[in-house]
């Protein structure tokens, strides 16, 4: 009955949106549906066919093929076995190229006014540079210009979302620049396109803003621009190398999934799975953990009854069993979350070895900040733990924790990683925004969620790592429902990402 109730919603969608589905079409959708998230599958199966485009607007069999050409074969279960590496790994062979290209390890402050107010300074100074790279943004003037043109004068300016206000389909956003404040209409009924692009655009954003001077500072608009990123296409590796995406182990905790982490160490030794899978494993030179390698002690309330190891430094002497017998030859970069023993605040330096030491003497590791930035093989990443994907995923419309992915490209799209000052996410205010993304990153990765996501947003591959650690009592009440223990790899060389399922099979 479920698999009936979300397959009817897939084709109601596809209904809703012109489209038609050919029996044959029909058939295979109804057989497949049920392995596939429906929002993911919809989506792809209207953007594939949107590309294609024929004149009866009709989703035949060969469209719904290649769809799921492209969506079943990502996700593989891990088997089981004896060890079926009878080579040394290629990795071995491979020499390591990480590059640190930013990290806010450094970065302190002493929470002054002064600093305060360079942080912001410092935020839309860098937003306003990013939007004046466009095009459609180039021309852009002062607010100071805007308020002084003629009524229904056309203006186009460059400013700060300060505070929004709905009335009956009309928004009023309050705006500001370094020098002046307006208020801008923006109506439902003129352009709904508008209306949603000003909704979903978090207060504290710099945007680019045309509109039509209106009486004393208002100004009614016709269009708002986010800095966003451009569309590319990055250069991969040179050589076949790939790059494995953990975050989220919450070691210490009671439901952290243990034995299937434990796979996933074998497997990265080359003594589980099919022959292609431990192919991959020999190719695999990088290890990127995104933070919450531990669960951390008085993270949040009565956290100790979820606890199986009350002690901070004793969790990490856990974690280390774990990253040491991952294989030496293994490049692996660390990096905080809200649950590591670290300040909380935005951005966050290098886990301090003080609690943390066994996982530094376990082997090499290189320990960086939360967000930082790095090259591997020259294909850039960008590394965020994703705490404030919280504050998009409850605060812009449309945002569900189920498709994680879906805020992060709404971080690109702002260029910052944690837009609004002051809500759940707190941000150290230095004199320098650590978290503006001033370049376009080849691979964008977060955690945090405990939900896997990915897409491929203009040219930068997303994603989210999803988590080792079983739904919590917390998630359970708020209705998350977490996809654990499966482990993303990318290649390097083509850019392109697998799924290994971790969970599905026991040892």
């Amino acid at each position: 009955m479920q698999i009936q109730a979300e397959f009817r919603r897939v084709v109601e969608r596809l209904v809703s949106a012109g489209w038609q589905v050919d029996p044959e079409a029909f058939e295979l959708l109804q057989s497949s549906s049920g392995k596939l998230d429906r929002d993911r599958l919809t989506d792809e199966l209207l953007a594939t066919a949107q590309k294609q485009g024929t004149a009866e607007r009709l989703i035949g069999r060969q469209l719904v093929e290649e769809v799921l050409d492209r969506l079943l074969p990502s996700v593989e279960t891990v088997q089981v076995g004896q060890s079926l590496r009878t080579e040394v790994p290629p990795a071995t062979q491979i020499r390591s190229e990480v590059k640190v290209l930013r990290d806010p390890s450094g970065a302190m402050g002493s929470g002054s006014i002064e600093e305060f107010n360079l942080h912001f300074r410092d935020r839309f100074g860098k937003l306003r540079a990013i939007l004046q790279r466009r095009a459609d943004a180039r021309e852009a003037g002062t607010l100071s210009q805007a308020l002084n043109a003629h009524a229904n004068e056309r203006v186009k300016f460059i400013a700060m979302i300060m505070e929004k206000r709905e009335r009956g389909g009309r928004l009023f956003l309050a705006v500001d620049d370094l020098e002046d404040s307006a208020k801008v209409l923006v109506q439902a009924d003129r352009d709904r396109q508008l209306y949603e692009t000003a909704m979903k655009s978090p207060l504290d954003q710099v945007v680019c803003i045309e509109a039509v001077k209106s009486r004393g500072n208002l100004l009614v608009a016709d269009r708002i621009t986010l800095p966003d990123i451009p569309d590319r296409k990055p250069q991969g590796a040179k050589e076949e190398v790939h790059a494995v995406l953990l975050s989220d182990m919450h070691i210490g905790s009671r439901k952290f999934l243990q034995d299937a982490f434990n796979r996933a160490i074998l497997w990265l030794n080359g003594k589980v799975g099919n022959s292609q899978q431990v192919r991959i494993a020999g190719r695999v030179k990088y290890v990127i953990i995104a933070g919450d390698l531990v669960d951390g002690i008085g993270v949040y309330p009565r956290q100790e009854e979820e606890l199986s190891i009350p002690d901070i430094y004793k969790q990490y002497e856990f974690a280390a069993q774990f990253i040491e017998q991952i294989p030496d030859y293994i490049e692996v970069i660390l990096i905080p979350g809200n649950h590591d023993a670290v300040r909380q605040a935005l951005p966050q330096p290098a886990i301090l070895k003080e609690f943390a030491e066994p996982v530094y003497e376990s082997r090499s590791v290189t320990s960086l900040g939360n967000p930082c930035e790095i090259e591997l093989h020259g294909v850039h990443f960008l590394l965020h733990h994703g705490r404030s994907l919280e504050d998009l995923l409850t605060t812009a419309p449309g945002m569900t924790f189920q498709r994680p992915e879906k805020a992060m490209e709404l971080q690109l799209r702002c260029r910052h990683l944690a837009p609004e000052y002051g809500n759940r996410t707190s941000i150290a205010p230095l004199r320098e925004d650590h978290l503006v993304i001033e370049q376009p990153p080849d691979v964008f990765h977060s955690g945090h969620i405990h939900v896997f996501g990915r897409e491929n947003y203009r040219g930068t591959l997303v994603v989210n790592s999803g988590a080792w650690q079983a739904q919590t009592d917390y998630q359970q009440r708020i209705g998350l429902n977490p996809t654990p223990c499966l482990l993303p790899v990318v290649n390097l060389q083509t850019l392109e990402l697998g799924v290994t399922d971790f969970m599905s099979t026991s040892s």
